[in-house]
């Protein structure tokens, strides 16, 4: 039964407060970029990646911070384990933002050194939190109870690599901070249905802090959300799904992977893709991604044939809800069935399959017409 006491109804009253700090703080970003554009833009614009035609300052993670940080300190009080957890796992988060936010400063902060750093951060929250103590396997669960360093370094990789996988899909205005928000929602909703009050409430400030973050990312981009956004709304998001796990033993240990497949299952087949297909380091950055081939081959051929709405900024925001709904296909199941492991397992295979599908579609210029926006079915047949 899902209930919302007093407490918790009064905490929810300042939800609003925590989106608006994000927003006012993004405004700042944006309204002070000539002083710090110099430091904080993102002026390579002939990157594999760049989806951008003008610098764009890319510390918007400093809003969402803000934000969270802003919820931590009118929600605490509302709950006395609030206090302990979430800063917790704001010290734990702190490597993984740094080194974020100096990549975004200094351009100069390799992956490897902030994959080392969100490892480093799983590390703390371990340390401070626990860590992963069942997957849902017999054998495997004994060992993560009765083995300590067996729990630390799994829960090292799996919250690391969670973290730094959100950061692959930040590539489109909109993309990566509302999967988050989604993300966010989703952990909070199951949060509810258990009664873990302090989940819910951290989850539900995460989503308000990158809501007030995204008026000024969607549609126009004017500030980017960044490494160090990126790498802490991951972590946080991986955090919690892991806590609510080990808090919650009637919540499945697959809905941990189900909540966060998007980004796990883009990294995992950009490896393979990278590694067994094309032949190249792993690290090596291409635009070969599912979001990079959606706005190529089904949003840009649009807004190329329509040159009065062909506005840069439009044409890749338009990108982004094709993989929104996208990340519905598994996150909409999982959130429902968090308890059934068959059926959190079946969301997952439901979204490769899609992912693979579209992605097979795409590379093979074999778009399909449904997926096409209305404008190019008025002006003539696709090629």
């Amino acid at each position: 039964m899902i209930e919302l006491n007093a407490s918790n109804l009064s905490a929810s009253l300042s939800w609003p407060i925590i989106g608006i700090v994000a927003f006012m703080v993004g405004g700042l970003i944006v309204a002070s970029e000539r002083w710090h554009g110099r430091f904080t833009d993102d002026t390579d614009l002939h990157k594999p990646q760049a989806m951008h035609k003008k610098p764009t300052p890319r510390v918007g993670g400093l809003a969402v911070v803000a934000g969270s940080l802003a919820g931590l300190l009118v929600l605490g009080p509302h709950n006395m384990t609030l206090t302990w957890l979430w800063p917790a796992l704001f010290v734990a988060a702190l490597p993984v933002f740094v080194s974020g936010l100096l990549e975004d400063i200094t351009k100069d902060v390799g992956a490897g050194k902030r994959l080392l750093a969100a490892f480093i951060s799983a590390g703390i929250a371990w340390w401070l939190l626990g860590g992963v103590s069942r997957v849902g396997l017999s054998w495997a669960d004994t060992l993560l109870s009765n083995w300590p360093i067996i729990s630390l370094v799994f829960t090292v990789v799996a919250v690391g690599g969670c973290t730094h996988a959100l950061n692959i899909i930040d590539g489109m205005n909109g993309l990566a901070g509302m999967i988050a928000t989604l993300m966010a929602v989703s952990l909070a909703l199951v949060a509810l249905q258990v009664q873990d009050t302090p989940i819910f409430l951290i989850a539900t400030a995460l989503a308000s802090a990158a809501l007030g973050f995204l008026v000024w990312n969607f549609p126009f981009g004017r500030v980017f959300l960044g490494d160090g956004g990126a790498y802490f709304l991951g972590f946080m998001l991986a955090e919690l799904a892991v806590q609510l796990v080990v808090r919650n033993p009637s919540v499945s240990p697959f809905y941990a992977l189900a909540v966060l497949f998007y980004p796990v299952f883009e990294t995992l087949f950009s490896i393979w893709r990278r590694k067994f297909k094309r032949g190249v380091p792993v690290d090596q950055p291409d635009a070969l991604h599912l979001h990079q081939l959606v706005f190529r081959r089904l949003v840009r051929v649009t807004f190329s044939r329509d040159r009065r709405h062909a506005l840069p900024a439009l044409c890749n925001a338009m990108t982004s809800p094709y993989l929104w709904v996208l990340a519905l296909i598994g996150l909409v199941p999982a959130t429902l069935w968090w308890d059934n492991a068959w059926a959190l397992c079946a969301s997952m295979l439901c979204f490769a399959a899609v992912y693979i599908w579209l992605y097979i579609r795409l590379v093979k210029w074999r778009r399909p017409r449904w997926l096409l926006l209305p404008s190019l079915g008025r002006s003539g047949r696709h090629h």
